[in-house]
């Protein structure tokens, strides 16, 4: 396999960054999540108590509709340039496999990143112009509440992105055509939210793991591993709480999922 070709990743991801920036899908998609957000924000009332509690409101809406934005980003992504006959060509050619899945993963990637902060935009708006239980002061400590919180839940929803991409450009490097990477991306999409959940309370009930390891397993996971950070790095931090399990575990759960995705659709793709 030849090694990463720098040059060409650096052209794959300008111009995956020109078509996702240029599709009025991706922008239908983010103002969508917008949309979809700020509801979640009002209708929750966290707003006017603070930062916190309005994470608490959008805790499990990220989780669920992230990853699907993601996934809608980048399923078909080699389907289609499978079906251009690109990727026959790019096989032909002095270009590694890897080069093309990382280019791919960076262009798309930005796109993703910049709109999910851009989508949350809105939520974080409102909550400094409630000011009802919002300090205008906001204290360093452990325990106080402030837009840092915020910051850091945006980053964590980021990290969940990125991953859920990862494994959607292997959905899209193993599936033939466009409907078997729609099945495959429900099917992943069902997975990564309960999978780890579900095998760690199965491994419980069989006797296979006790109870102090169940936070940690459940944790490995990639929904586990977003709920996990959100609660170490936010609601922990507001309430002076002490974390069940520690934020690396997290993060290296979230970067070994991205992992194992992009290595897959390197394995994959021609």
């Amino acid at each position: 396999m030849n090694p990463l070709d720098v040059r060409h990743v650096v052209a794959v991801a300008r111009r995956e960054l020109k078509t996702t920036t240029r599709s009025s899908g991706t922008v239908v998609l983010f103002g969508g999540l917008a949309a979809i957000l700020l509801g979640f924000t009002w209708i929750g009332e966290g707003h006017a108590a603070g930062f916190a509690p309005t994470v608490v409101d959008l805790l499990t809406p990220v989780e669920l509709l992230v990853p699907l934005i993601a996934y809608a980003i980048g399923y078909r992504v080699f389907v289609a340039d499978r079906k251009r006959g690109e990727l026959p060509i790019h096989s032909t050619l002095p270009v590694s496999r890897g080069s093309v899945v990382l280019g791919t993963f960076i262009g798309r990637g930005a796109v993703l990143a910049l709109g999910v902060a851009a989508a949350a935009l809105p939520a974080l708006c409102l909550v400094l112009l409630s000011g009802d239980g919002v300090n205008p002061l906001y204290a360093a400590q452990r325990g106080a509440d402030s837009p840092l919180l915020f910051l850091r839940f945006v980053a964590v929803a980021t990290l969940l992105a990125l991953c859920a991409l990862a494994l959607a450009l292997a959905v899209s490097a193993v599936a033939t055509s466009a409907k078997g990477a729609v099945g495959l991306s429900l099917g992943f999409w069902a997975v990564s939210a309960t999978g780890a959940d579900a095998l760690a309370l199965a491994a419980l009930r069989l006797g296979l793991l006790g109870t102090e390891m169940l936070p940690t397993a459940v944790v490995l996971g990639p929904g586990g591993a977003y709920r996990g950070l959100v609660f170490a790095t936010v609601l922990d931090a507001a309430t002076a709480g002490t974390a069940a399990v520690a934020p690396s575990v997290g993060v290296l759960a979230l970067f070994g999922w991205t992992a194992a995705g992009l290595t897959l659709a390197s394995a994959m793709l021609w």
